[in-house]
């Protein structure tokens, strides 16, 4: 499959950018057939999502841009997280870091966002309304039956001083998310 996108991506550069890097970065809005090819993609016609058409082109053009070998030893998963850095010199330096430390895509993508934070961008938290809603209805759905109440009221028994003070000070952080929530959910002070 990633062979496959970034021959696409290749071919994009050369047909639809005339093999011009900088356009296919830079100058990407002024060319109306990657317009046409957006407003396709996702559908019948393109299958290939906007994403992935936006990075098999970014990798295409910067494997013309980027001639350093450690670039191209890598595989495009991890090429394609090398991408928010932006900078190609940074890019370089993160290759070359990525190969020597032979990073797995998990550990390359916290370098990534290490590097970002420096830079002052950090990564952005996709949340959706959705998302939180379900992730606050599994943590309820774990500790908040008859059966999780009650092996955590014999746990809280058998615990050391430590280990109370510890659950005690994250007890307290989740009732202050919780206040701070509701406060923002109903767009007032939370009296309660």
């Amino acid at each position: 499959m990633e062979d496959a996108l970034v021959g696409f991506g290749r071919w994009v550069l050369v047909a639809v950018f005339s093999d011009d890097a900088s356009a296919a970065l830079d100058e990407r809005a002024d060319n109306p057939v990657w317009r046409e090819l957006l407003a396709r993609a996702g559908g019948p016609t393109l299958r290939l999502n906007r994403r992935l058409l936006y990075v098999s082109v970014h990798i295409a053009a910067r494997d013309k841009r980027i001639t350093d070998e450690a670039w191209r030893s890598l595989e495009p998963g991890r090429k394609e997280l090398l991408l928010p850095l932006g900078d190609e010199k940074l890019m370089r330096k993160a290759a070359q870091h990525v190969t020597a430390m032979k990073l797995t895509q998990r550990d390359t993508r916290a370098y990534v966002d290490s590097l970002r934070e420096e830079q002052g961008h950090a990564p952005k938290v996709r949340l959706t309304a959705p998302r939180l809603i379900g992730q606050v209805k599994r943590f309820r759905g774990a500790v908040a039956t008859a059966a999780a109440q009650r092996r955590a009221a014999t746990l809280a028994r058998q615990m050391d001083d430590e280990q109370k003070r510890a659950l005690t000070e994250e007890l307290d952080a989740i009732a202050a998310w919780v206040k701070e929530m509701r406060r923002s959910v109903r767009g007032k002070r939370d009296e309660g």
